[in-house]
């Protein structure tokens, strides 16, 4: 791939929120409903306005968008009485101008015959714009998106069909995008074009579908092709065209089964995905187990081989990694957990040609980890991916994948992929000890043997403590979550939880800092939560306990069970199981605290869903 096509900056921020959604009809069928259920399957990416542009029977344009929610958007535009056997639809999250009508998806150029959705940033727009209005072009927004329509049209007019304008349109661009585009020129087909922005293809029976994520077309179909960097090309009554602007040659791309159901991506009877998705962590971790098996082996090598190993992850996969750090170190494996946008300032100047980044990502396209990973592999070191998704950016810059088995993760706020990240995790780390000579026959009994029924007895025991605690936790504005060794990084990630969904001020701590700087905040009531495992630190623990509670703090402890210390100084307990003090841990231990997020976010009015300001597949650094 030609880096040189682009910067750094726009990796870092070219990764927007938006949704693309787009299908056609081989058996002219109408598709408006279907484009708008992609939309609605793509509302968790968040976004704020809407539109679906089609082609009608006529071989005009209906174009209707707007600013609000897709139902709203439904009931006054009608989405759902548009007719056409060809479209596309979008969600934008706003970056080039504010939350208007004008500056909704889809854009067309001067005369309406092009329609244009389209996710990420476009470098050079303003320099190409300038250019376009000089030969009398008029802009109708402040986007970046808009200059494609009317690129392709300035093309037509210098004699170029319509896909071969697309192509000269796509090669003048600098930046980060998926495209997908229609038109009257030729209303049987539907282009696209990705650079580093996600973009899928799906084949149905007698339909094809272009998203910028598979469970948008999930319902109907699993077979999936999967676009890579500088793919560009066309569906149509014949096929499907791809070809490679970087290596200027049509490009082969397998098709894709998705072990995935189309009930795996819906609500199946819970108020929300997020619930929904902490219960089906019995099944997830028990798969994700499965499917590590036959992948750990030559995971395993790289370990064995490698001289510094580095865990480069953000957000809720640093706190996975974070756990695989902590570890790893309890058996002698050196390891270092990185926030990936830290990972150059932080580590870039260690990095060498002997060395191991492991790569954690929930679905394999987060900008920041993905930055890290291609200046690890330009310094020389071997790259390992651990994701969600398959044939994802992530697995194709890497020098090896494990998937995991958590299936999509449709709630922002991370749960199930989190207990999956470290399932993979402890099973490389198990793997690796015994090579090294450690008993681990204990981890491996509670680890290998019905640990989805241990994990299901958690979630039936906590549910419905967490929704007791719940009410008492609504009016709380601030809270600290304490732990200790293998009980911090569960610490880290319960805060978040809070702090994501239900906006309340979490803090995760070393408990054993608590005390410099942190406990001057305490007074009556204040919410601490403390994460104390059945180990070594356990009268540590105690002890911090015993200095937030003497000022007043309210405790909430997740503890093993016959922890009567532990109990005795607490006013609020989880308890978990014996057997699960050790690296296995996370897997238990923030059941409780997602289940306390989520109850908390709903009795606060709050969409845990959808959390404001923040969005699922990709981040911006």
């Amino acid at each position: 791939m030609r880096d040189v096509l682009v910067s750094e900056h726009v990796i870092e921020a070219g990764y927007n929120l938006c949704g693309i959604g787009a299908c056609l009809s081989l058996i002219k069928r109408n598709i408006a409903g279907k484009i708008l259920i992609m939309l609605k399957n793509l509302e968790y990416r968040g976004y704020d306005s809407a539109g679906i542009a089609v082609i009608t029977p006529e071989n005009t344009l209906d174009l209707r968008k707007g600013v609000g929610k897709i139902d709203d958007l439904k009931n006054k535009l009608h989405f759902d009485q548009m007719v056409g056997f060809v479209g596309i639809g979008h969600t934008r999250w706003a970056t080039h101008g504010g939350v208007t009508e004008e500056n909704a998806h889809p854009h067309t150029d001067c005369d309406g015959r092009i329609v244009v959705v389209h996710n990420g940033i476009i470098e050079n727009y303003l320099e190409i714009r300038k250019e376009l209005e000089t030969r009398g072009h008029k802009f109708r927004s402040d986007t970046d998106t808009e200059i494609v329509p009317h690129l392709i049209e300035e093309f037509i007019k210098r004699g170029n069909d319509f896909y071969e304008a697309f192509k000269n349109a796509v090669k003048k661009l600098k930046g980060a995008y998926a495209l997908a585009v229609v038109s009257t020129y030729e209303p049987n087909k539907i282009l696209f074009a990705r650079v580093f922005s996600p973009l899928v293809i799906g084949l149905g029976t007698d339909e094809y579908y272009i998203a910028s994520d598979i469970p948008a077309f999930l319902e109907w179909t699993n077979k999936v092709i999967i676009l890579e960097d500088g793919d560009i090309g066309y569906v149509s009554q014949g096929g499907v065209l791809i070809e490679n602007v970087f290596l200027n040659r049509r490009v082969h791309r397998d098709v894709t089964t998705i072990p995935w159901t189309k009930e795996m991506a819906k609500k199946g009877g819970f108020p929300h995905f997020m619930l929904k998705e902490i219960f089906e962590q019995p099944q997830s971790v028990s798969r994700t187990i499965l499917m590590a098996r036959k992948q750990i082996d030559r995971f395993l090598d790289y370990l064995e081989k490698a001289e510094e190993v580095y865990i480069v992850a953000a957000g809720t996969s640093y706190y996975a990694s974070l756990h695989g750090q902590y570890a790893f170190a309890k058996y002698g494996l050196r390891s270092r957990a990185v926030v990936a946008s830290e990972f150059i300032e932080e580590v870039g100047g260690f990095i060498g040609n002997k060395d191991l980044v492991i790569g954690v990502s929930q679905s394999g396209e987060t900008a920041d980890t993905l930055l890290a990973l291609r200046y690890a592999k330009k310094k020389g070191a071997k790259v390992v991916a651990i994701t969600n998704v398959i044939g994802s950016a992530i697995t194709r810059i890497s020098d090896y994948s494990i998937i995991m088995g958590a299936g999509p993760e449709i709630g922002v706020a991370a749960t199930k992929t989190f207990t999956a990240q470290v399932a993979v995790l402890n099973y490389a780390l198990i793997k690796w000890a015994e090579m090294h000579g450690y008993d681990m026959d204990d981890v491996k009994r509670v680890f290998l043997n019905n640990i989805g029924e241990k994990i299901s007895n958690v979630l039936e025991k906590a549910n419905s403590l967490a929704k007791k605690l719940s009410e008492w936790m609504v009016p709380k504005s601030n809270a600290y979550y304490l732990g200790r060794g293998l009980g911090l990084p569960i610490a880290l990630e319960g805060a978040l939880k809070m702090k994501e969904i239900a906006y309340i001020h979490a803090e995760g701590y070393p408990a054993g800092e608590s005390k410099h700087g942190p406990i001057a905040l305490i007074e009556k009531d204040f919410p601490v939560i403390s994460i104390v495992l059945n180990d070594h630190l356990q009268e540590k623990m105690l002890i911090a306990i015993e200095e937030m509670k003497s000022r007043g703090a309210y405790i909430i402890s997740v503890c093993e069970e016959g922890m009567k210390k532990i109990q005795e100084k607490s006013d609020f307990i989880f308890e978990i199981p014996s057997g699960f003090s050790n690296i296995l841990a996370p897997l238990v231990y923030i059941i409780p605290l997602q289940l306390l997020a989520y109850y908390t976010a709903v009795k606060r009015g709050c969409d845990p869903d959808k959390p404001r300001n923040l969005a699922k597949s990709v981040t911006v650094e």
